[in-house]
C-alpha cells in the first residue's frame, strides 16, 4: 500500500531524470572535456555497490603499471569550503571526505570538488596525469568520459529495482545503455549465479566479476593483524555504509569461516562521524576500513582490509577502450 503512493512520484522522478540525459544528448547542456583520458566508476542506484573499493582497485592497477591516474571525487560532505581541494597525508577525512581520504590512505592522489572538470584543470597545472577516474561518476554528465563502467551489486540488480523514491534507483533503468561494460560485486552472495548471468547477458554489454577477499585486520594506528586472531572470539560488528546489510551478510560469511562469534550488528547512517559513539572496553569490535579513519586510539576496535580483484579481461577491455591505436 505504501509503495502504490510513491509510484507517482516515481515517474515525476524518473521523467525529469530522463530529461536532464536528454538535454545533455541534445548539447543543450554543454559537456567539459579534460584533455586526458576518463575513466568513469558509477551505478544507478543510492547506496553502496562497491564504488569506492573498484575505484581503488583500478587506480591501484594503473599506477603499478606506471600510469599516473587521478582521482576526481565530490568529497561528499567534506568540511572545508575550497571549491576544490588536492588531499594528501596531511588533510584528514573531514577535511576530504571519508571515502577520498581512504583512497589517499591507499596510496594514491585525489581531487575534491564539486566542478570535476575545473578540479581536474587545477590538478594538471601542479602534476602529470594520464588518467582520471571519476568516482561517483555515472550521473556526472557534466564531463566527458572515454570509458563508462556501471556497477552492480549482485544482491539487488538495477533490474529488480525501481525509481526513488519507491525504490533506490536514481535513473532509469534503460540508462544501463549508456555504459561500456558492466562490473559485478558481491557475485559470491547470492544463489541462482546461473539465472543471474543468462539475465546478465540480455543487456548485451561487456561484464567482468570480481573476488573479493577480506585480507587482513587493521586497528585504529594501521597495524596490521591476520584474521585468524578472531578466532573463538565474540565480536560487536558496526558500520556506516550506504549499504550496511551486505556488509554484515559478509561477515556472517566470514564468521563462519574462521570460527568467531557476532554478538550482535550495529548499523548506521552513511558517512556517519562517530564522534558520539561509545564503545564498552571489554569487548571486541569490527568495522569497515571507511570506519575506522574516523576512529582515533581505541585499541579493542579492527577494521577488515577488503580488496577487490578484477579479470585480466577487464584491463585488457581497459587497453583496447582507451590505449591501444587501430590500425587501418
Amino acid at each position: 500500500m505504501y509503495h502504490r503512493f510513491l509510484y507517482p512520484l516515481s515517474l515525476i522522478y524518473g521523467s525529469l531524470a530522463s530529461l536532464r540525459r536528454f538535454l545533455y544528448q541534445l548539447n543543450i547542456l554543454k559537456k567539459k572535456q579534460l584533455p586526458k583520458k576518463v575513466i568513469s566508476v558509477g551505478n544507478l542506484s543510492v547506496g553502496g555497490s562497491g564504488k569506492t573499493p573498484l575505484t581503488i582497485e583500478i587506480a591501484q592497477y594503473l599506477k603499478s603499471k606506471g600510469l599516473n591516474p587521478v582521482i576526481l571525487s565530490r568529497g561528499y560532505k567534506r568540511k572545508s569550503k575550497e571549491p576544490f581541494l588536492f588531499c594528501d597525508e596531511n588533510k584528514d577525512w573531514e577535511t576530504c571526505g571519508d571515502e577520498p581520504y581512504l583512497m589517499v590512505k591507499k596510496g594514491l592522489k585525489v581531487v575534491v570538488g564539486k566542478n570535476r572538470y575545473k578540479a581536474g584543470l587545477e590538478y594538471l597545472k601542479t602534476s602529470p596525469v594520464d588518467v582520471f577516474i571519476l568516482d561517483d561518476g555515472y550521473q556526472h554528465y557534466q564531463l566527458h568520459r572515454d570509458l563508462n563502467i556501471l556497477v552492480i551489486d549482485a544482491t539487488k540488480p538495477f533490474w529488480e529495482d525501481k525509481l526513488l523514491p519507491a525504490g533506490s534507483l536514481r535513473e532509469p533503468k534503460s540508462f544501463y545503455k549508456f555504459a561500456d561494460c558492466f562490473i559485478v560485486n558481491r557475485f559470491n552472495l547470492i544463489e541462482k549465479k546461473e539465472d543471474f548471468i543468462k539475465h546478465l547477458k540480455t543487456y548485451n554489454k561487456p561484464f567482468f566479476i570480481t573476488q573479493e577477499n577480506f585480507q587482513n585486520l587493521v586497528d585504529t594506528k594501521g597495524n596490521y593483524k591476520d584474521i585468524s586472531y578472531l578466532k573463538g572470539k565474540s565480536v560487536l560488528v558496526f558500520s556506516g555504509l550506504g549499504n550496511n546489510k551486505q556488509f554484515f551478510v559478509a561477515l556472517e560469511h566470514l564468521s563462519k569461516e574462521y570460527g568467531f562469534f557476532i554478538e550482535d550488528f550495529i548499523p548506521l547512517p552513511d558517512h556517519y562521524d562517530y564522534k558520539n559513539f561509545k564503545v564498552e572496553k571489554d569487548k571486541l569490535y569490527l568495522t569497515t576500513e571507511k570506519d575506522i579513519i574516523k576512529i582515533e586510539n581505541l585499541e579493542n576496535v579492527y577494521a577488515l582490509s577488503y580488496k577487490l580483484t578484477l579479470p585480466k579481461e577487464f584491463y585488457n577491455f581497459i587497453e583496447e577502450k582507451l590505449w591501444k591505436q587501430k590500425t587501418h
